[in-house]
Order: structure tokens, then C-alpha cells, then sequence
């Protein structure tokens, strides 16, 4: 009939639906094995380049590929505050923990901090936070495997509120936490080190 439906008897606002004036604009990023690009990787490392203040990451495993690692140190040496909360180890599968243990090293070397979550419960949230004003969240670890073999999936929330909120939850989350320091882990006895690094080798299929 030609006529018009792109109005709001046809497409109410969200605040009309559910009675909140909320409009948050969000961008779906999906990446595989199957993709040209890997997008997920591409993404953490444009938002982690973009800081100014505060980077915030939640993610089970930490096993980063190279850029996304250089980019987080270059962040953490500029001064952006640069925070990483993980699960600190697995049940009867540790190898990725304690592979993991050395990029916490780097991290930590380079003035970034990193929060080990010691509730009972398992950690399991995957998010990024930039400033305050950007957030990811979705199904991609910070993992070498996330970003080239899994399938995975994340909305980017372009909204201050609510990564402000979600930047309260992290340093809510921060009271179940051990940090890992630098000079800790250093002090290790050489053959716990020297695991960890046999481990690292494993890192891309991790």
C-alpha cells in the first residue's frame, strides 16, 4: 500500500515497552575460524589503544596473543590504569592457569594489576572496560583460542551508565581477590616458573 511503517505505532521505543528512558547504542561483533578476520581480536585491541584512564578486563583465562599483550603493557606503562581479574586456577586442568601465570608476570612488570578471584564460586564473566564509557561483553575469553578458533560473540555497549556499572561491579568483585604481584611470582622456586613456561608453548591452542 506504500504506506509508512517505520513509526512508533510499529516500532515503539524501548522506554514505551518497558517504561525507562534507556537508548544504548550497541555493536554486535562475532568472529570464527571460518571469518577473515579475527574481529574479537581486532576489537580488544582498538579499545585497549583508545584508553585514557582505565582499562578493566574480567576474563576465566588470560592467554593474550601478542598484540592484544603489547597493547595492554604500552597502555599500563603510559598510565592508564590497567586492571585484570581471572580465575586463578582450573579443577584437574591447570595448564592454561598456569600458562597464564606468565603473561601475569608481564603484566604486572609493566605496572598493570592483576586480581586472582578467590570466592568459592567460579569466575566466569568476560568483559572489557574502557574509561568508564565503553564496555564489552559477551562469550570471548582473552585467549589466543577465542580470538582464532572459537566461535564467539560480543555486544559493545556504547553507554556511560551502565560501564559505569559495570566498572562498580569490578571493584565490588575486587574484595574477593589475592593480587598477583610481579616480585611474588619472581620468587618462585625456578622449576614452578619453568612449568609455567613449557605451558606457554602451548598457548595457541590453549
Amino acid at each position: 500500500t506504500q504506506t509508512p511503517i517505520s513509526d512508533l505505532d510499529y516500532f515503539p521505543r524501548r522506554r514505551i515497552l518497558f517504561d525507562v528512558d534507556v537508548f544504548c547504542p550497541v555493536q554486535i561483533v562475532q568472529s570464527g575460524p571460518d571469518s577473515q578476520w579475527a574481529a574479537i581480536q581486532q576489537l580488544y585491541f582498538s579499545m585497549i589503544m583508545s584508553a585514557t584512564s582505565h582499562v578493566y578486563i574480567q576474563s576465566p583465562f588470560f592467554i593474550p596473543d601478542p598484540s592484544v599483550s603489547e597493547a595492554l603493557k604500552a597502555a599500563a606503562l603510559a598510565g592508564v590504569d590497567v586492571r585484570i581479574m581471572c580465575q586463578p586456577r582450573g579443577g584437574t586442568y591447570q595448564i592454561p592457569y598456569r600458562a597464564a601465570n606468565t603473561y601475569y608476570a608481564e603484566m604486572a612488570r609493566a605496572g598493570a594489576k592483576i586480581y586472582l578471584y578467590e570466592n568459592d564460586t567460579y569466575f566466569h564473566p568476560k568483559t572489557i572496560n574502557i574509561d568508564s564509557k565503553i564496555c564489552s561483553v559477551g562469550t570471548a575469553n582473552m585467549d589466543i583460542r577465542s580470538f582464532n578458533i572459537n566461535y564467539e560473540i560480543n555486544a559493545v555497549l556504547y553507554d556511560k551508565v551502565l560501564a559505569q556499572q559495570l566498572a562498580d561491579d569490578f571493584i565490588r568483585d575486587m574484595a574477593n581477590c589475592v593480587e598477583f604481584t610481579y616480585d611474588e611470582y619472581k620468587h618462585r622456586g625456578l622449576p614452578s616458573r619453568l612449568r609455567d613456561s613449557v605451558y606457554r608453548l602451548a598457548s595457541p591452542v590453549l
